[in-house]
């Protein structure tokens, strides 16, 4: 488990690192329009930053359990049923994540041949933020399916905090 919250921290600094810079682009893409020069670059750079940050943040709320859910009727199913309710949830998501994999790999390798337009960045570094993104969550939706089974059941019978 000392793995996991290696990999959760260096996450979850890419996460903030990317999401800060998001913040002062786009800062600085609104001060431009008041000064007589302006950056063309920054759109481009906060939709990347943006992607960055979703491709990151997205495996710390599955690994956190917050991702939104609609629980009205799982609410009413006994905790011992709910355990299992949710470990088939996480591991479809496991399971439609690594399918993903593939394709994202698909889609990096398009960007291969291509730049962006202001950056000139190679796409497939942008593009390869998806591989990165479904690898991350089918670690933690397979982590979740064993957390889930193994954790104790508490009186409420969720596995909420």
């Amino acid at each position: 488990m000392r793995v996991f919250h290696w990999l959760s921290r260096a996450i979850q600094l890419v996460t903030l690192l990317s999401f800060s810079a998001l913040i002062i682009v786009v800062v600085l893409q609104i001060l431009s329009r008041f000064m007589p020069f302006g950056f063309i670059w920054t759109e481009e750079m906060s939709r990347f930053l943006f992607i960055f940050s979703i491709a990151f943040g997205a495996p710390l709320a599955m690994e956190k359990r917050d991702f939104v859910r609609v629980d009205v009727l799982v609410g009413l199913l006994p905790a011992r049923i709910r355990r299992y309710y949710d470990a088939v949830i996480y591991l479809v998501l496991g399971a439609f994540s690594t399918f993903l994999i593939y394709y994202a790999y698909e889609f990096t390798m398009i960007g291969t041949n291509r730049t962006s337009a202001t950056l000139s960045i190679s796409m497939s570094y942008i593009n390869a933020s998806m591989i990165a993104a479904f690898v991350l969550l089918g670690i933690y939706s397979f982590l979740n399916v064993y957390l889930v089974i193994t954790e104790p059941a508490s009186e409420e019978g969720g596995a909420e905090e």
